[in-house]
């Protein structure tokens, strides 16, 4: 949502407070008003506590001429001043503070856009819209319950092993887990293929210490997706989720490789996902698996967007959430499957909220 309004520059505009900024209805002003950018300025009171019930972070942007300058604060929820809307640098506010905590005051604008400001006849642009622009999302345990497809598939393929070489089932189904777990941390930083299963199926007869037969190994492989696609499900309320952020902000997903660009693709779409995401980057599209800066550069440069304008959600502090911290992201901690099971009550500096379920999101999203 972006909200716009228009005000008149005056002679007398100096912008040279260092605290505070302000548009006004007022028609004339005296050289005291330092920190007065705009008169006559044609904000709705109700358009304005529209944004800040809904959100905690925006920006403004001020247009005069070729020239702008913008400007972030958190928003000021009690603001219901119809004649003044005043931003301040400092955390004081009052029922005329639209904004407090700014990145700048009036004394710190650009000097060639006040210039403009000081032309009586210049109309004056000012855009408010919410800071945050999009929600990136990891796929698996965070959007998609891989922790329950994983659970059915491994007991499945226990029975089918054991039914064809008698490897008793409890076993097969540790040394599964073992062998996911051992090539997801190697996969970190690493190459897509360490995703590919057929090397899974290989570790696992070493294991077990039985030669497959010709082939096996691709029938494995197949019988692992089969039962996938099979128990695929989104995780609960996460359709009903991405649909509401969906209409206000933009969807992305950053993932790694399940050996074939198609298999993520076909999941996402079995859950009713994919039509939500706008920007869908696997580890195959970029050749390498997370964390890697290349992911996000993808997601900025396809959704035109900053850094500080995303929030990262995630099942794995250590990959999802610790480079997009770095990069000036706020992160989110989808707590779900064995990396949270493997966590246990541990926190993270670089995650500033934690989750159980995809509701408690759009709570968070308030507060951003």
């Amino acid at each position: 949502m972006k909200y716009t309004f228009t005000a008149r520059g005056h002679r007398n505009i100096l912008a040279t407070h260092k605290n505070t900024l302000e548009f006004t209805k007022d028609k004339e002003m005296s050289l005291d008003g330092d920190c007065i950018l705009g008169l006559e300025a044609d904000f709705s009171i109700d358009e304005l506590q529209k944004l800040a019930k809904s959100h905690s972070q925006l920006r403004m942007r001020i247009k005069a001429g070729e020239f702008t300058d913008e400007i972030e604060f958190t928003v000021n929820k009690n603001f219901s001043s119809e004649q003044e809307l005043v931003i301040r640098f400092s955390e004081f506010s009052s029922d005329r503070t639209f904004g407090f905590r700014a990145t700048k005051s009036a004394k710190q604008l650009d000097r060639k856009l006040v210039e403009k400001l000081k032309d009586p006849g210049q109309r004056i642009t000012v855009e408010i819209e919410p800071l945050l622009k999009a929600v990136i999302f990891d796929f698996d345990d965070t959007i998609v319950d891989l922790k329950t497809a994983i659970d059915y598939t491994h007991q499945n393929l226990a029975k089918a092993l054991f039914e064809k070489h008698g490897v008793y089932g409890p076993t097969t189904i540790r040394l599964l887990y073992d062998i996911d777990r051992m090539f997801s941390i190697r996969g970190m930083h690493s190459s897509p293929s360490n995703y590919d299963r057929h090397l899974w199926f290989e570790e696992y007869f070493k294991r077990v210490g039985i030669p497959p037969a010709q082939g096996e190994i691709e029938e494995c492989v197949q019988l692992y997706w089969q039962h996938m696609m099979e128990s695929v499900k989104p995780m609960q309320d996460a359709v009903s989720v991405l649909q509401e952020l969906k209409k206000e902000y933009k969807i992305a997903v950053i993932t790694d490789s399940d050996g074939e660009r198609k298999i993520k693709i076909d999941r996402a779409k079995k859950v009713g996902l994919l039509g939500l995401i706008d920007v869908f980057i696997m580890s195959d599209d970029i050749g390498v698996n997370k964390p890697d800066m290349k992911f996000y550069s993808e997601v900025f440069g396809k959704l035109n967007v900053r850094a500080n304008e995303c929030i990262m959600v995630g099942d794995k502090p250590q990959v999802d959430l610790k480079l997009a911290k770095e990069l000036g992201m706020k992160t989110v901690w989808m707590k779900h499957g064995s990396w949270a099971q493997m966590q246990g009550v541990n926190h993270f500096e670089y995650v500033d909220y934690e989750i159980t379920g995809m509701k408690q999101l759009l709570e968070i999203i308030k507060d951003i």
